[in-house]
C-alpha cells in the first residue's frame, strides 16, 4: 500500500513552551495518561502498577494491577505476556467516573482487555474486549495506541507502521465498548509530509473548545509488535472535532514539532498527552517511554 500524501500546515497560532520535565526511574514504561480530581494517572504498557501523582508530580500511590501478581516483585511483565496498556482515559461505567486503560489488540488473547479504576471506590477490574477487537480487526491492522472520550462516544486511536503506514481515528458511540458495539466509524488521519512515517500514540479531547490534540512518533518497524529505533515525536489538534472525526479523512489544523520547542524532545518516544485549562494558560502534559525501563514527563504551556 502506497503511504498517504500529506498536506503541508501553514499556519501555527499556538505557541507552546517547556515549563518543567522530570525523569521518573521507578515508573516503568509510561503509556497512558491522565488527569482527575487533582491527580495526574500514569500506566505502563508492562507495568505492574497504576501510578497516581499529584500536581506537582510527586508520587501519591501506586496500585497494583490485577492479574499481576504472578510476576512476583518484578516491575514489568514480560513483553509476550503484557497486557500492553496503551491508554488511558476518563469514561462513564455503570454510571460511575472510571479511568480506563485500553489493551493494544496487537496479540491476542493477552492484549484483548481494559482495565477499569474506580477512583471514587479504589475498584479496579479487567474486562474482555475480544469481541470488539475482533470486529475491528475486520478493518484495521490492529494496535491501538490511544484514546479518549469524546462527549458520550469514546475515540480510539490505531497506529501504523512502515509495513503498513496509516494512522485510524476509530469512533464509538459507547464507552463501554466491552458490551455490544452496534457500529465504529473510521476516519484515516493524514499528517503533513515530512521524511519517515509519524504513527499515533496519544489522544486527549478539549470539550470546551471542542479540540482534539494528539501525539506521534516516530519508530523504525514493519509490525504492530516489534519495538525499533526511535526518533522523533509531533504534537498536532484538529479543532471542532467532534463533526471532524466522522468525516472519512481528518488532517491536523496545527502541527508541533517538538524538537523546535525545545531540544529535550529530541528522540523521545512521545506515548500520551492530556490537556486541562489553568486560571492563565492552558496546560498540556506530555509522557515518553524510550524503553530504558523508566518515564519522562514534560509540563507545557500553550498561549
Amino acid at each position: 500500500m502506497k503511504p498517504v500524501r500529506r498536506q503541508k500546515i501553514q499556519t501555527i497560532t499556538m505557541v507552546l513552551t517547556l515549563q518543567h520535565h522530570q525523569h521518573f526511574p521507578g515508573i516503568p514504561s509510561a503509556s497512558g495518561l491522565a488527569f482527575y480530581n487533582g491527580h495526574y494517572y500514569i500506566v505502563g504498557d508492562d507495568a505492574t502498577k497504576l501510578f497516581i501523582l499529584n500536581a506537582d508530580l510527586t508520587l501519591n500511590n501506586r496500585l497494583p494491577v490485577p492479574g499481576a501478581e504472578s510476576n512476583g516483585e518484578q516491575p514489568r511483565i514480560p513483553k509476550k505476556i503484557k497486557k500492553d496498556w496503551e491508554s488511558l482515559s476518563i469514561i462513564k461505567a455503570a454510571n460511575k467516573t472510571a479511568l480506563m486503560a485500553l489493551g493494544s489488540g496487537s496479540l491476542a488473547p493477552h492484549r484483548n482487555a481494559a482495565l477499569l479504576y474506580f477512583p471514587d471506590t479504589g475498584a479496579m477490574e479487567i474486562k474482555d474486549l475480544t469481541a470488539f477487537y475482533e470486529t475491528l480487526k475486520l478493518e484495521a491492522d490492529l494496535n491501538i495506541e490511544a484514546a479518549t472520550e469524546l462527549g458520550e462516544a469514546l475515540l480510539l486511536g490505531n497506529r501504523g507502521h512502515l509495513g503498513k503506514p496509516e494512522n485510524l481515528l476509530i469512533l464509538s458511540a459507547v464507552q463501554e465498548i466491552w458490551k455490544p458495539v452496534s457500529g465504529t466509524h473510521i476516519c484515516h488521519l493524514h499528517l503533513p509530509e515530512e521524511p519517515g512515517f509519524s504513527g499515533i500514540s496519544g489522544l486527549a479531547w478539549h470539550p470546551e473548545k471542542d479540540w482534539l490534540f494528539f501525539t506521534t512518533s516516530k519508530e523504525e518497524t514493519t509490525n504492530v509488535y516489534d519495538d525499533g529505533k526511535i526518533s522523533d515525536s509531533r504534537m498536532g489538534i484538529i479543532k471542532n472535532a467532534t463533526a471532524a472525526v466522522k468525516q472519512s479523512t481528518v488532517r491536523p489544523d496545527e502541527w508541533f514539532k517538538l524538537e523546535e520547542v525545545h531540544p529535550v524532545f529530541n528522540s523521545q518516544k512521545i506515548e500520551s498527552i492530556c490537556v486541562r485549562e489553568l486560571a492563565d494558560t492552558m496546560e498540556i502534559m506530555l509522557v515518553a517511554d524510550n524503553d530504558d525501563g523508566g518515564s519522562h514527563i514534560f509540563r507545557l504551556a500553550a498561549g
